[in-house]
């Protein structure tokens, strides 16, 4: 299928709508609190047209948008934040697309690294079993997540495991960390 990644502004109503609708189904598994609702939803892709930030949507040729990706740029560092296609195209290289476009914008942008976040709010994961501040590096060695939880996602694309938040999204809920040097 033929698709277009092109930037995603205020005044996209459109848009902002398709990928509100996309983004609850999205994020109700693995961080069903973070975006509990559809204004949620909304609010967060306002929030991506802040001046230190990025937006971008993947449309197809009929004008339909399939997926969505922020991005919060800095200098040296600009976190993916966040990134999401419609459930019914996952799995059509449209993630890896979105990812590879912020890769490069941050490139062009002078960023030297790049990094994303994942959450465990679910216990899915092999973090959400034990008390991470007593021994972080055990639990990085040892790691373990279901195949159909984003760390996968992280992983095939390029991006290291790096790191592990304890209670970054409550208590018993990391925040799990993965980066790329560009």
């Amino acid at each position: 299928m033929k698709y277009e990644i092109v930037n995603l502004g205020k005044n996209d109503e459109n848009y902002i709508h398709q990928i509100a609708q996309f983004l609850y189904r999205c994020f109700q598994k693995n961080a069903p609190e973070w975006l509990p609702d559809l204004e949620s939803c909304k609010q967060e892709v306002h929030k991506s047209f802040q001046s230190n930030r990025r937006s971008r949507v993947l449309i197809d040729s009929d004008g339909v948008a399939l997926g969505w990706v922020g991005a919060i740029t800095d200098e040296n560092l600009w976190e993916i934040h966040p990134i999401a296609v419609a459930p019914s195209q996952q799995g059509n290289g449209y993630g890896l697309a979105l990812v590879t476009d912020i890769v490069e914008l941050a490139r062009i942008g002078g960023a030297v690294a790049i990094w994303a976040g994942t959450s465990d709010e679910t216990g899915a994961t092999s973090f959400s079993a034990i008390d991470l501040i007593k021994n972080p590096a055990s639990a990085l060695e040892n790691f373990r997540a279901p195949r159909d939880h984003p760390v996968s996602f992280w992983s095939k694309t390029g991006f290291s495991l790096v790191g592990v938040m304890p209670d970054e999204e409550g208590l018993g809920n990391p925040g799990i960390h993965f980066a790329m040097r560009l």
